[in-house]
């Protein structure tokens, strides 16, 4: 996911004085090409400022930046998984290499493979346990990969509402009822149950709840981003698991058991 400076663009313009609707539609090729996940999130932030009747530049200015903190991190995380999945392609194209070059040696695997149905067998299982171990190293990179949903949009989207001016109970029902219609998916009854936590503290001690939706949506970010630079923390130690249970042995069914045969049937 690459941060288009579209939404900033349309800050601009209607900061410049051209009425958001305009603005929209003059940019409104570049808007339907983001990001699935970057364009949802936008048509919410988008539809509680039209419907709060908050300024649209503000909204538009707080999501650039939110979609600009959320790309340098996705930049970092991808920085550090480069290294594991190097060596997950790696490991698999070594049978493949070490058996070229075997052949090239004169040590004739290949030929071994062909004609030696012990070196058939064990090439071929060693292939499948090559494909498995593929499979399962693919299967823990893609359960580390960066969430590109900003876990702050709800709390982010009740702020502006109250912002422009709401009172909380109708910036909270206002929000929950666009996140319904655009972003189902979202677990919405934490954050809802989170911002009511704030309301009563507001009501109860006086709390500026607009400094706590703040803190809450930094919390939130920070701790999705420890989470998953804890993920990619791990994942070198995970991925020894296929290496060590599955790779290891596909290596020697591919390569040496093959070499070894049509060697021993060389004498």
């Amino acid at each position: 996911m690459i941060v288009d400076p579209v939404v900033l663009e349309l800050a601009g313009l209607v900061r410049a004085g051209i009425p958001a609707s305009e603005a929209r539609t003059s940019l409104s090729g570049r808007l339907e090409g983001m990001h699935e996940t970057q364009r949802r999130q936008f048509e919410v932030i988008w539809a509680v400022a039209e419907q709060s009747g908050g300024p649209i530049a503000d909204a538009m200015n707080n999501l650039s930046r939110t979609f600009t903190l959320a790309e340098r991190h996705r930049r970092q995380i991808e920085l550090a998984f480069a290294g594991p999945r190097a060596t997950a392609k790696l490991v698999n194209l070594l049978p493949v290499a070490c058996l070229g070059l075997a052949q090239c040696f004169g040590l004739n695997p290949i030929g071994a493979i062909a004609t030696k149905p012990l070196a058939s067998i064990c090439f071929a299982v060693g292939l499948g346990l090559l494909v498995l171990g593929r499979f399962w190293s693919q299967r823990i990179l893609a359960k580390t990969e960066v969430s590109e949903t900003d876990p702050a949009i709800f709390i982010e989207a009740v702020r502006f509402a109250l912002v422009a001016g709401l009172p909380i109970a109708q910036a909270i029902h206002l929000t929950t009822d666009i996140f319904h219609r655009l972003m189902p998916e979202f677990n919405l009854v934490d954050s809802v149950c989170e911002v009511n936590g704030f309301a009563e503290l507001n009501r109860d001690r006086g709390a500026s709840l607009l400094a706590l939706l703040d803190s809450a949506s930094q919390i939130r970010r920070e701790g999705q981003q420890h989470l998953e630079a804890t993920k990619v923390a791990k994942l070198s130690v995970k991925l020894m698991m296929p290496l060590g249970l599955i790779t290891l042995p596909a290596f020697i069914l591919c390569t040496v058991a093959p070499i070894a045969i049509g060697l021993l049937a060389s004498k």
